[in-house]
């Protein structure tokens, strides 16, 4: 699992830089749909499974070399609720308890942006 973007719907898709190797600035904005911040992974998390959106399900694993990509005016601009961003920001001590994400969320490897 290199890098894929987490809808607010709760699909998971995988995505690739277009140089096979980092993101541009521009592809990192499409991803989420405007300006981004970056959010690392403090502390290795899962597997998680998601059952929620897919009733076969789908794990996620990530260790402290991910970062997550998220809209920093997610909230402001009042984008949806991200439940499995949410989750994996918080089992990863990413964010604070109670605070949440907004918005598209891609998730990759820190060494894929530049």
């Amino acid at each position: 699992m290199e890098s894929f973007i987490v809808t607010t719907s709760g699909e998971v898709s995988f995505t690739f830089p277009a140089n096979g190797s980092d993101f541009s600035l521009k592809e990192l904005q499409d991803s989420v749909n405007g300006n981004i911040e970056i959010v690392p992974i403090r502390k290795n998390v899962g597997p998680l499974i998601f059952k929620e959106f897919d009733k076969e399900g789908f794990a996620i694993k990530l260790t402290d070399e991910y970062i997550m990509i998220v809209n920093s005016e997610g909230k402001i601009e009042s984008k949806q609720f991200n439940y499995v961003a949410t989750v994996l920001a918080t089992a990863s001590e990413s964010i604070s308890p109670g605070d949440w994400i907004a918005g598209d969320v891609l998730v990759c490897r820190s060494s894929m942006v530049k």
